[in-house]
């Protein structure tokens, strides 16, 4: 139901890959300005995300652990004891992306017309509607802010 949006998760995992690929483990936390979204705090923020929203589809979330770390209002740190380590955290993002994909996959018209709960339900009144932005903005939004980092960190752009 949702193949098209789940194409784009795809997809910008992938770009995601790219993105952190040239960037040393030791730089993951730097914040090149001052309360800038880091690479770690960022691709453990969106494995947090996919893991927690699974749950509207039936999902069981894995990450309650990065609530802390990387829910929403979370404060980014650049202490590096705090994150795991760039490799750690791609592939528990990778491994939230997976659990994410199934549960939508098998969700039922039942689950995506139910309400969304949470503040994000004025704007995506259903589930289906908020699974769709959680896919697709909400990533984009995140690796938009990756890419500034880098930028930031005087590193290439990618497009």
């Amino acid at each position: 139901m949702h193949d098209k949006e789940i194409r784009v998760l795809r997809f910008m995992q992938g770009y995601s890959d790219d993105l952190v690929k040239d960037i040393a483990t030791a730089d993951f936390c730097k914040q090149p300005v001052a309360g800038m979204n880091h690479p770690a705090w960022i691709i453990g923020h969106l494995a947090y995300a996919s893991d927690g929203h699974s749950a509207y589809v039936g999902g069981t979330p894995e990450l309650s652990h990065f609530a802390e770390h990387y829910g929403f209002g979370s404060e980014v740190s650049g202490n590096a004891t705090l994150y795991p380590a760039k490799d750690e955290l791609m592939a528990v993002w990778h491994a939230a992306n997976e659990r994410y994909i199934a549960a939508v996959e098998s969700a039922t018209p039942e689950q995506l017309g139910k309400p969304t709960r949470g503040p994000l339900g004025e704007a995506f009144p259903t589930v289906g509607e908020f699974l769709a932005f959680s896919l697709t903005g909400h990533v984009s939004l995140h690796l938009g802010q990756l890419s500034a980092w880098r930028r930031a960190m005087g590193m290439p752009r990618l497009f």
